[in-house]
């Protein structure tokens, strides 16, 4: 049987052919885009999972660090010195947005 429009046939089979060009591409996209975020995840999951599964571990370090902070109260101060002091250094490195390198 003869098609009445076959330049109508013909176009709607290269829209299809570019639409599943584009379907892949937005898929590979999409992986390339998500996948690193993906493994940040999941390895803070198993991270959680981890710690969920050695709560007296968590414990005793908590407990140390606490008995050290009451022990030396200025070394708290100390590493609160030193993470502002490294939080303003990124502060002035760090490139700005809407300024050009050139």
């Amino acid at each position: 049987m003869r098609t009445r429009y076959p330049d109508l046939v013909l176009k709607k089979r290269l829209l299809r052919a570019h639409s599943a060009l584009l379907r892949h591409q937005i898929a590979a996209d999409w992986q390339q885009t998500v996948a690193p975020v993906q493994g940040l995840t999941d390895r803070a999951r198993q991270g959680a999972d981890w710690l969920r599964g050695h709560p007296a571990l968590v414990a005793g370090l908590a407990m140390l660090g606490t008995a050290w902070l009451v022990r030396r109260p200025s070394a708290l101060l100390s590493l609160v010195s030193k993470g502002v002091w490294l939080w303003q250094t990124w502060q002035r490195l760090r490139p700005r947005p809407g300024l050009s390198a050139s």
